[in-house]
């Protein structure tokens, strides 16, 4: 997943939107173990873990109830749910928004292909955040 957005999306992205994801909320962690550190524990248990229990474990369960589990109500349900996931992350400015749209799509779809073993969301996620704080840290994320 990581390696779809850094090299295919997020170019992609770029040159519709002009504009990269904005790292800034995360400059102090470039070259700083003490902070690397701790954004990954909290990767793990925030975003990993966290995020998913609410969004595919919770959210996305209740939209398709309401919208119906037919084919169609769980496209529709991983629609509204992950366009409402990126907007969450508005801080990141545009195409950070719609590179987590991409992002929650494919951790719902990971997440009903597995039988709604929920642990693979939370691997998945907690491990592409780890690797963009890697790549922070190193100074080699793009846009910064």
């Amino acid at each position: 997943m990581e390696a779809l957005e850094l090299f295919v999306t997020q170019p992609v992205l770029v040159m519709f939107t002009g504009k990269y994801p904005d790292p800034s909320h995360f400059l102090a962690l470039v070259g700083n173990v003490k902070l690397l550190f701790i954004l990954i524990v909290f990767s793990w248990l925030v975003a990993g873990l966290g995020e998913e229990l609410v969004w595919r474990g919770y959210f996305l369960n209740r939209i398709a109830d309401l919208l119906g589990c037919s084919r169609a109500g769980w496209v529709a349900t991983i629609v509204a749910a992950n366009t409402v996931f990126g907007l969450a992350h508005s801080y990141q400015d545009v195409t950070g928004i719609l590179e987590n749209i991409i992002a929650g799509i494919l951790l719902s779809i990971l997440y009903l292909a597995t039988g709604r073993r929920l642990i693979v969301p939370i691997v998945a996620h907690a491990l592409t955040d780890t690797i963009d704080f890697l790549v922070i840290f190193s100074g080699h994320y793009p846009g910064m």
